[in-house]
């Protein structure tokens, strides 16, 4: 089995070095607020419900209608279309049912954070626009 082979307790070790040496969580402290405020600002879409996030995991719950909390119907297409939009804009992220998860590499730059919700935006630019166009978003 995995547990306890010596190999992989090595290659453990070898990461929390690197981890140490390269001051990851240090550098995730510095960065994780940038992150968290883009986060909050994905709720003035008018797809985003909420967004919750801690350090630099984010979620945000998508909504048919926002005013009322409406979400969408289980296995609208409109989910996988955001998906699929953010494939088309080079962002990947995955839909837990109602909502978005993302969770970026932990090296991640605050330009590259800012450079992600933009994506994030555009992709969900685009599946809203869809969704209206079939109506079903007011």
């Amino acid at each position: 089995t995995y547990a306890g082979h010596p190999v992989c307790a090595a290659v453990a070790l070898e990461t929390i070095q690197i981890y140490e040496d390269r001051d990851i969580v240090g550098h995730v402290r510095r960065v994780a607020p940038h992150f968290q405020r883009r986060l909050k600002a994905m709720e003035q879409h008018p797809m985003v419900h909420s967004s919750r996030g801690v350090g630099l995991i984010g979620a945000i719950e998508l909504v048919q209608d926002k005013a009322t909390g409406k979400t969408f119907e289980a296995g609208s297409s409109v989910l996988a279309r955001v998906v699929s939009a953010g494939f088309e804009v080079g962002l990947i992220c995955r839909s837990l049912r109602d909502t978005l998860a993302v969770s970026p590499p932990l090296i991640i730059t605050e330009t590259q954070i800012d450079e992600l919700f933009d994506k994030m935006t555009r992709s969900l630019d685009m599946a809203h626009a869809d969704a209206r166009a079939a109506g079903l978003m007011p």
